[in-house]
C-alpha cells in the first residue's frame, strides 16, 4: 500500500500548489492534512496551497473555471484529481439496459477526451508541474443500509484511473495513485468487516480514515521520508553520540539524572487522534513521523523523561536503549505545538470553504448562461427562474449575500496562513532524563 518509488517530488520553498478537483478536493481535508505535513516537517519553507474544488464538477465542466480558478493563481504545481462525476453514477444499477450500458461507455470516452483538453490548456497556460491522481474510490462493496451501491461505479473509476496513468506520461506529470490502493484496503477489511468503509454512508465522499490515507498515499508517493529528529545520548559518558535533524547543547548533571537543551529543525506530523484505529494498520509511524529518542547506559529499572518540567515518558532502561518515538505522545510540547498548528490550519481551511461556496455558485451560474458578475443578470435568475430548494440554488443566495465582502474572507484565509506559519516554528525544549521517583 505504501507503494513503491516516488513518483512525485516534494514541494519546494516558494511553491504555490493548486489542488483542481470536485467537492472531494472542495469541501474535504485531504489537501490540509497534506500541508500539515509541509508545515510541521519544513518550517524552513513557505508553500502557498491553494483550493480549486467545486461540488459537482467534472473534467470538462472545469474548462470555464480554469483561468479564474487555476490560472489566476500563478501556481508553481497543479494537482489534479477528477472522475467521481464524470462517470455518470446513475447509470450503474444492478440490471442496466442497453441504452444505460451505452451512456457508460460515453461517459468514459468523454473522461478521456475532457482530461485531454484539460491538461493540453493546463500545459499551455500555465508553467505549473502537473500531478495527477488517481480517483479515490465509490465504494460499491460497503454493506450499508441505504441501498445505493450502485454496482459497476467503482469499476468505471477503475477505468478513470488507467486513463490517467496512461495521460499521465504524455503530459508530463506526475502521478500519484489513490484508487486502486483504497479499494484494496476497503475490501481487505471488510473481508472481518462487512460494513467497513474508508468512504462516507454516500459511498462516494471520503470519512475521516479516506482523507487521511489519501494524503499518505500522496505524501509516500511524494518520497516523504519518516525523520522529525533522533537523538542518542551516552547516560555514562554524559554526551549525546548521535543526533539528526537536531542541535543539542548544555548538556548537564542534574541530580541522579541528565538535563540538556534539544532544538528540533522540525515538529512531529500531527494526526487526528480519532484515527488511532487506522494507524493499526497503516505504517504511518514507522514511514511518516518517527522522533525517536535513545538513552544508551542507564542504569537498570524505569527512568523518566520530562520536557520543560513535564513528565513525558516513562520506560525501562532497555526500551530506552532500543529507543523511544515521541511523535505521538500527547505529553511531549513539541506534538502539542504540531496539534495547534493542525488546528489553525483546520480553521484556514474551512474558511477557505467559504470561498469555494462562492466560486460553485460561479459555476453553476456559468452552466446557466448567466454572468455571475452581472449582478441584475444574476437577481433576475434567482428571482424569476431558479427553483427555491437545492444545494446548488442555495450557494446561489449565499453569494448574492456575501459576494461583495469576499475580500474579507480572503483576508482572513490569509492571516490564519502567516499564522499557522508563525505557529509552526521549534522552539528550544529542556530535556531531563533521570530515575523514576
Amino acid at each position: 500500500l505504501g507503494g513503491g518509488k516516488a513518483a512525485a517530488e516534494l514541494f519546494k520553498d516558494g511553491d504555490t500548489v493548486c489542488f483542481l478537483g470536485d467537492s472531494i478536493t472542495k469541501s474535504h481535508p485531504y489537501p490540509a492534512m497534506i500541508y500539515a505535513f509541509y508545515l510541521t516537517r519544513f518550517p524552513d519553507r513557505t508553500i502557498h496551497f491553494v483550493n480549486a474544488g467545486v461540488a459537482g464538477d467534472t473534467a470538462g465542466g472545469t474548462q470555464g473555471r480554469l483561468n479564474e480558478d487555476v490560472v489566476a493563481k500563478s501556481p508553481s504545481v497543479v494537482v489534479v484529481m477528477l472522475g467521481m462525476n464524470d462517470v455518470g453514477r446513475g447509470n450503474y444499477v444492478a440490471e442496466p439496459t442497453a441504452k444505460q450500458l451505452e451512456a457508460q461507455a460515453r461517459s468514459l470516452d468523454a473522461y478521456r477526451a475532457n482530461l485531454v483538453v484539460l491538461l493540453g490548456r493546463l500545459r499551455r497556460e500555465t508553467s505549473a508541474r502537473l500531478i495527477l491522481m488517481t480517483p479515490s474510490p465509490f465504494d460499491q462493496t460497503c454493506r450499508n443500509d441505504r441501498n445505493n451501491n450502485q454496482p459497476g461505479c467503482n469499476d468505471a473509476l477503475a477505468a478513470c484511473a488507467e486513463i490517467v496513468r496512461e495521460l499521465a506520461p504524455e503530459y508530463q506529470a506526475e502521478l500519484v495513485e489513490l484508487h486502486a490502493p483504497m479499494t484494496a484496503f476497503n475490501l481487505a477489511e471488510q473481508k472481518n468487516n462487512p460494513a467497513y468503509t474508508l468512504i462516507g454512508p454516500d459511498r462516494v465522499h471520503p470519512g475521516l480514515a479516506g482523507n487521511f490515507m489519501m494524503a499518505w498515499l500522496f505524501l509516500k508517493a511524494q518520497g516523504a521520508t519518516a525523520l522529525v529528529s533522533h537523538l542518542t545520548f551516552d547516560a555514562v559518558a554524559g554526551q549525546v553520540t548521535e543526533v539528526a535533524n537536531a542541535t543539542v547543547g548544555a548538556i548537564r548533571r542534574k541530580d541522579e539524572g541528565w538535563a540538556f537543551t534539544v532544538l528540533e529543525k522540525a515538529l512531529p506530523y500531527p494526526v487526528d487522534p480519532r484515527l488511532a484505529d487506522l494507524l493499526e494498520k497503516l505504517p504511518v509511524e514507522r514511514e511518516l513521523n518517527q522522533e525517536t529518542v535513545c538513552f544508551k547506559g542507564l542504569a537498570a529499572g524505569e527512568h523518566e523523561l520530562l520536557i520543560d518540567g513535564n513528565p513525558v515518558a516513562c520506560h525501562t532502561a532497555a526500551e530506552w536503549a532500543a529507543g523511544v518515538n515521541l511523535a505521538f505522545n500527547p505529553a511531549a510540547p513539541q506534538v502539542k505545538q504540531a496539534a495547534a498548528v493542525a488546528a489553525v490550519n483546520e480553521k484556514r481551511r474551512v474558511t477557505e470553504t467559504k470561498l469555494r461556496d462562492y466560486a460553485v455558485a460561479r459555476w453553476f451560474l456559468r452552466n446557466r448562461r448567466i454572468d455571475p458578475d452581472d449582478p441584475a443578470a444574476v437577481a433576475e435568475f434567482a428571482e424569476t427562474k431558479m427553483a427555491k430548494t437545492g444545494y446548488y440554488e442555495g450557494q446561489v443566495e449565499l453569494y448574492r449575500k456575501e459576494w461583495a465582502q469576499r475580500d474579507q474572507v480572503i483576508a482572513r484565509v490569509a492571516a490564519l496562513e502567516q499564522e499557522a506559519l508563525r505557529a509552526r516554528i521549534p522552539v528550544s525544549r529542556e530535556y531531563e532524563i533521570r530515575p523514576k521517583r
